[in-house]
């Protein structure tokens, strides 16, 4: 029997959650995976009335995020890459150019990028 369309709707948004936990658990890897999945966990809950439900993962994974680098450091997509991009200290870089590689931080999937690059 398929599932309903609210059904499925919550089965994609947990997928989504579940995505969220894995991806910040990545990202920072000095703060407890249990820590990482409470937090994601609690943010979720309180979206829980929330009656659109189509940005709850965005949402989510955005505030988790931002509760997360009180406790750690984020590493960036290249950190531990051989291949990644060569990195210049923000000192060496223009003031656009270091807002700009912060607004990288936040792109992605979860945080609005479609796959077309940063926001």
């Amino acid at each position: 029997m398929p599932m309903s369309e609210p059904d499925t709707r919550r089965a994609l948004e947990a997928d989504a959650i579940e995505h969220v936990v894995t991806e910040l658990t990545a990202r920072y890897p000095s703060v407890d995976a249990t820590r990482v999945r409470g937090i994601v966990e609690d943010e979720a809950r309180r979206l829980v009335g929330n009656p659109v439900r189509d940005y709850v993962p965005s949402l989510v994974a955005h505030a988790a995020d931002e509760r997360l680098r009180q406790e750690g450091e984020p590493i960036h997509a290249g950190a531990g890459d051989p291949g990644g991009p060569v990195l210049a200290s923000e000192d060496d870089l223009d003031p656009l150019e270091v807002e700009r590689r912060e607004r990288e931080q936040h792109a992605g999937f979860l945080f609005g990028d479609l796959g077309g690059g940063s926001v």
